[in-house]
């Protein structure tokens, strides 16, 4: 009986955690967790600038088309007349281009901070369209400047949009020539 008391009258060691290895492993545990969660965020973020930066330089490109094929079209009908068309994009106007109506407009006073719409069901950006729209964040600018005489003008495109706190814009520059003198 004795051994079994001196068992039980003995120090024993407790066999738990103690307060600072809970918060060691908390804290590690935390670092574990909000790591991944933050590469996670930041890479959603970086694939959202990705995708508007994409869409901003097509947005760009898009009137640049629209008036090359406008040049090319009054330039094959008659010659010497290819600028037709064309008189109300050039310095100091600044333009709206709506490629999918095939409407343009002078910007009023110069500035230009209509946004375009998108619209799902044909998936276009426009100013106008048919079906629901969506709010855009883009805005787009076109405004050509003569070069050379008659021969050269150069175009510049600007695209702006914000996401979150962050604004942005984009320019694009292209030079059209009279290619039939």
């Amino acid at each position: 009986m004795k051994y079994i008391r001196s068992i039980f009258n003995r120090p024993t060691e407790v066999g738990g955690f103690t307060l600072v290895e809970t918060l060691v492993a908390i804290v590690v545990l935390l670092l574990a967790i909000v790591g991944p969660y933050q590469i996670a965020t930041r890479s959603l973020f970086a694939a959202g600038l990705a995708r508007d930066q994409i869409t901003a330089y097509y947005l760009a490109q898009e009137p640049i088309e629209y008036l090359r094929n406008l040049r090319d079209r009054h330039g094959l009908r008659a010659k010497g007349t290819w600028l037709n068309g064309l008189s109300h994009f050039i310095s100091p106007n600044k333009c709206y281009i709506d490629t999918f109506n095939e409407n343009t407009d002078v910007c009023a006073d110069g500035l230009c901070a209509t946004p375009l719409s998108y619209f799902p069901t044909p998936g276009v950006y426009a100013y106008a369209g048919v079906g629901t729209q969506q709010a855009s964040p883009f805005t787009r600018v076109t405004q050509m400047t003569q070069i050379n005489g008659n021969i050269e003008y150069a175009i510049a495109v600007t695209v702006s949009w914000s996401r979150g706190s962050i604004n942005r814009s984009f320019t694009i520059r292209e030079h059209i020539f009279n290619w039939q003198p």
